[in-house]
């Protein structure tokens, strides 16, 4: 049980750090679900088109930009267009109709289709699906109305549209979200369509301003289906144009653009704290993570992993003794007083003996007397031999000549060789 309880509080910490992994990187988990774009960015800067996206604290400029895609959804609707008006010059300046036309920028809006379970669960059915008021609801909001939408009775259903004379592309969607064509509005030319309805529309008025029923041709899903996504690629081309070099701006944040870049830019916003977040945003996030586990890892080894301190004195510090004996020793002989080292290792000897007779604790004075006692009760006249040997060396060695120090030393040395200081004879 003593081994268990650190696995256990490590296992505990490690699922600490996931939780706060997922839970800190909550924020990009819509823009890789199935209903997500990130597989648009990944798929078009795969075929050579730069792609960037929107950031709440830098500024984009009409001159940095070719194209403009804004993916439409309920939760993010009052976001990209705060204002309901019935024409588009009377929207209000945040308004993406009236940047297009400003700016003369190509601007794609794609309408909403799913609700937000959808990107939880990953599964596609009817229910999810919202309502085809609401779709027209938003469209509202950016100032086009009556508009029709009709979605396909079938499950999938497939068509080849032509982006480009000659050259069908074979898509696939389920349960296609069209404009029904009987509905259209005047001045809206189709580019795109299946036999159910359009797809893509042009507006005469807003001729930079394109519309596109159904977001599963761009999404996370739907661009595996079919050749989905080689009809992406090709309405971004055409879009944008075929000799653009300047990126494609997927703006998910609905923020007005610049005419051109700011000269401060990194400095036009208040910091708050809000900011601070940006520390733990995915992939920053993950590296909190492993440094946790790694702090957790090292903390366990420290406290844990060579068991609580020795409450008695260990092999260390004997060592540390003998170490500190034999330095003394040296300095003794290097200053030339041999009868003070001979002095300190009868002591030492003696409070040696002491411990082996009667254990731990007893190498002092009393111990050394207890043990002069003991060998007295066996042989009285050893036992003085020592004695008087081994005080007159611990008392005057330093005084003796070096022939008192030998001759004394070689007493002492013979009556601790008669005795047997093994810890199994009786004790006092």
């Amino acid at each position: 049980m003593r081994n268990s309880g650190p696995l256990l509080l490590l296992g505990l910490l490690l699922a600490l750090a996931a939780l706060a992994v997922f839970a800190l990187s909550r924020g990009s988990d819509f823009d890789r679900s199935p209903l997500g774009n990130k597989g648009l960015e990944t798929w078009l800067q795969a075929k050579g088109i730069p792609v960037v996206r929107s950031d709440p604290h830098v500024a984009r400029a009409r001159s940095e930009i070719s194209l403009r895609i804004i993916p439409l959804s309920i939760r993010q609707a009052e976001v990209v267009a705060p204002q309901a008006n019935e024409e588009a010059d009377n929207a209000g300046p945040e308004s993406p109709i009236r940047e297009s036309n400003r700016y003369a920028l190509p601007t794609l809006i794609i309408l909403p289709k799913w609700r937000g379970s959808v990107s939880t669960d990953g599964i596609a059915s009817t229910s999810g699906l919202i309502d085809l008021a609401d779709i027209g609801g938003e469209l509202d909001k950016l100032g086009y109305s009556d508009f029709g939408f009709a979605r396909s009775s079938t499950d999938f259903e497939e068509a080849q549209p032509q982006l480009k004379p000659g050259q069908p592309i074979n898509i696939a969607l389920y349960q296609a979200q069209t404009f029904e064509r009987s509905s259209l509005p005047s001045g809206w030319e189709e580019l795109a369509g299946t036999p159910s309805g359009a797809l893509l529309l042009r507006g005469e008025d807003d001729p930079n301003v394109y519309l596109l029923s159904d977001p599963d041709l761009l999404n996370n899903h739907g661009l595996a289906l079919a050749d989905n996504a080689s009809f992406a690629v090709s309405l971004v081309t055409l879009l944008r144009g075929a000799g653009e070099k300047r990126p494609v701006y997927l703006d998910t944040a609905g923020l007005p653009l610049d005419s051109k870049k700011p000269a401060d830019e990194g400095r036009t916003y208040e910091r708050s704290a809000s900011d601070f977040k940006r520390f733990f945003a995915y992939p920053l996030s993950v590296i909190w993570g492993v440094l946790f586990v790694v702090a957790a890892i090292c903390f366990w080894r420290g406290a844990y992993r060579f068991g609580p301190a020795l409450p008695e004195a260990s092999a260390n510090t004997e060592m540390s003794k003998t170490a500190a004996i034999e330095a003394t020793a040296r300095l003794l002989r290097l200053s030339g007083n041999d009868g003070r080292m001979t002095g300190q290792f009868v002591l030492h000897l003696l409070a040696d003996k002491a411990q082996l007779v009667f254990g731990p604790g007893a190498g002092n004075e009393v111990g050394i007397e207890r043990l002069f006692q003991r060998l007295a009760r066996r042989d009285q006249a050893a036992a003085k031999a020592l004695h008087s040997s081994a005080q007159a060396l611990i008392d005057r060695g330093h005084r003796m000549t070096r022939a008192d120090l030998h001759r004394n030393l070689e007493i002492f040395r013979k009556s601790l060789e008669q005795d047997d200081f093994r810890p199994g004879r009786p004790k006092i």
